[in-house]
């Protein structure tokens, strides 16, 4: 069964048409929203966050079994209290 390339086209324009209204009603709800200062987010921020990770200390010699045992592998990190010379 085929229909006629203007009956198609007809279809087409009202989906299109349908879709446009729809896009519309959405957005209208949006600035409703946006205007009374509600929240646009869909879920709560809390549920997303992750708590932060803690610090996992490296040992640098395994990290870096090349250096020599010359090297200061104290690199990293800083003394803080023996930074006021």
């Amino acid at each position: 069964m085929t229909f006629p390339k203007n009956y198609i086209n007809c279809v087409v324009d009202i989906m299109v048409e349908n879709e446009k209204k729809r896009r519309k009603r959405e957005n209208d709800r949006v600035l409703r929203l946006m205007k009374t200062g509600a929240s646009l987010s869909t879920i709560p921020p809390s549920a997303t966050w992750f708590p932060p990770r803690p610090t996992i200390e490296k040992d640098l010699s395994k990290l870096y079994p090349t250096l020599s045992s010359k090297t200061n592998l104290n690199l990293v990190t800083t003394d803080v209290e023996n930074e006021d010379d």
